[in-house]
């Protein structure tokens, strides 16, 4: 008998048993862990690589598997899309003498990552022939306690921050109007939807290529210091953003 009880705590003291509660708790600001899940094929019509971010430490579960099946299955349908578009091509152009393969690949950067804060984008590139491929961003930024994508306005208070953003972009394109269309500045006025995400010490307004300024130019970034917004920035905002 009391050997079997010494095999006993011999075994739990070596194999402990770890319940959802062993997990370690994150600190309150702790970034979220994130890591990559990688897919990639080709055949003689198709060629994609994808790199999908896979998060975890959310004390919320379900809102953690919808968070990543959201990114997962954004990439996926991009894939499929552009997959049966180069399996059409190819079935339409079998006679050619030479016939380039469709690329299509998914990326994605964390530019913000401190509780409860995550911001990043995901950039997804596609070639279909021609000079030179198409790529284009997508930005989200959660409130990860209030499990929930941030739009823009939810970030301030009144309606006063747009303007001064509008105002620092427009400031930022006359001190280098060379790199961008004559109309870029009237373009500015016009677009009602900012696309945005979040790095360490600025708002990040970016626009779609060609939108501003030619493809060389590569996607127009403008970066507004919080600084520079913290009498508009909800004050739960201001403390991350500003006095950290």
């Amino acid at each position: 008998m009391k050997l079997r009880y010494f095999w006993l705590i011999l075994f739990v003291f070596l194999f402990p048993v770890h319940t959802y509660a062993d997990r370690p708790v994150l600190p309150s600001h702790a970034p979220l862990l994130a890591e990559e899940e990688k897919k990639e094929g080709k055949n003689e019509y198709f060629e994609y690589q994808l790199r999908i971010p896979h998060f975890s430490g959310l004390k919320n579960e379900v809102f953690q598997t919808k968070l990543n099946e959201y990114y997962s299955t954004k990439m996926m349908m991009f894939k499929r899309k552009l997959e049966k578009e180069a399996k059409q091509y190819y079935d339409e152009n079998k006679g050619a003498l030479s016939i380039h393969p469709y690329v299509g690949s998914t990326d994605y950067k964390i530019t913000y990552n401190r509780k409860p804060l995550l911001s990043l984008y995901t950039s997804y590139y596609q070639y279909t022939g021609g000079a030179h491929g198409m790529y284009e961003w997508r930005a989200n930024t959660f409130d990860i306690d209030l499990e929930k994508e941030l739009m823009l306005a939810e970030l301030f208070t009144g309606a006063g921050y747009e303007q001064m953003i509008r105002q620092e972009i427009l400031k930022q394109i006359q001190q280098n109007k060379d790199s961008f269309f004559p109309d870029a500045t009237e373009k500015i006025c016009k677009i009602s939807e900012l696309k945005f995400f979040l790095e360490t010490e600025n708002l990040v307004v970016y626009f779609p290529l060609y939108e501003l300024a030619p493809y060389s130019s590569g996607i127009p970034e403008f970066r507004i210091p919080y600084t520079l917004l913290q009498e508009q920035l909800k004050g739960k905002y201001q403390k991350i953003l500003i006095d950290k």
